[in-house]
């Protein structure tokens, strides 16, 4: 269930609201009404200069909760501490939840009357999010129904997941790291990545020697599977003209 107030800890998406010498205000948009404070020290790792040159009025970021004193109503937040992957996630995961509140509130509007006004915190109870329960409704369309004990409000929400949105994809990375000598060495490293790449694949550089494996199927098994076999044949070529690897890790 959705909670009133951040935990340390917890990475939160946030509005910068007011830009000051020694930190910034950031309205906490998962939170209504609560705000965090970003000390001039937790915006960016070294000497800050110009504080603006890393935050405006109105940029969204995700920061990370230090300090949580809700009665006080305080929270202290970091930017720094938050590093690009996390940045990602947490973006995503917000922005799908506010996609799926709003796909909420439309199915309310066209059946006025047939959904209960506890509905969030019902999934959200259930399934953790209201993301997680429109994706278990198309990933498993019995058991949702089951769980919710076949309300006419939870058949709704699964006819317009089944109508609208696709089972959610498995999705397994791993790093690998492959190196060669020569001076033909890139060359060669480029040819063993397209042995490895197929359907469901992506490959993505890291920085050397590392690369980034990312398996995408329906199953987490074989997304687990595919990744492995794919790294297998990238070293295998690699190594058969001179080059060496290890991997893939998964991360």
């Amino acid at each position: 269930m959705k909670k009133n107030d951040p935990e340390i800890g917890d990475l939160v998406v946030c509005t910068v609201k007011n830009v000051r010498d020694f930190g910034v205000v950031c309205s906490l948009d998962e939170y209504k009404g609560k705000e965090g404070f970003i000390h001039i020290t937790e915006v960016s790792s070294g000497w800050i200069k110009y504080i603006r040159d890393y935050v405006r009025e109105g940029k969204r970021i995700v920061c990370k909760v230090l300090d949580a004193n809700p009665s006080r109503g305080r929270f202290d937040i970091s930017l720094r501490r938050v590093n690009d992957h996390q940045r990602r996630e947490k973006l995503k995961e917000w922005k799908n939840e506010q996609r799926a509140e709003k796909i909420l509130e439309n199915l309310s509007n066209q059946f006025p009357g047939k959904i209960e006004k506890n509905v969030s915190e019902v999934l959200e109870e259930k399934f953790g999010s209201l993301a997680d329960a429109l994706d278990f409704a198309a990933a498993e369309p019995e058991q949702f129904l089951a769980d919710l004990n076949n309300k006419e409000w939870a058949s709704i929400i699964l006819g317009y997941a089944k109508e609208n949105l696709k089972p959610p994809m498995a999705e397994v990375r791993g790093t690998i790291k492959l190196k060669h000598t020569s001076g033909d060495g890139i060359d060669i490293i480029k040819k063993a990545l397209q042995v490895g790449e197929r359907d469901g694949i992506t490959i993505t550089y890291l920085g050397a020697p590392q690369y980034r494996i990312i398996s995408q199927t329906d199953d987490m098994k074989m997304a687990e599977e595919n990744m492995k076999k794919s790294g297998e044949e990238i070293i295998a070529y690699l190594k058969k003209h001179g080059g060496v690897g290890e991997g893939p890790v998964k991360e």
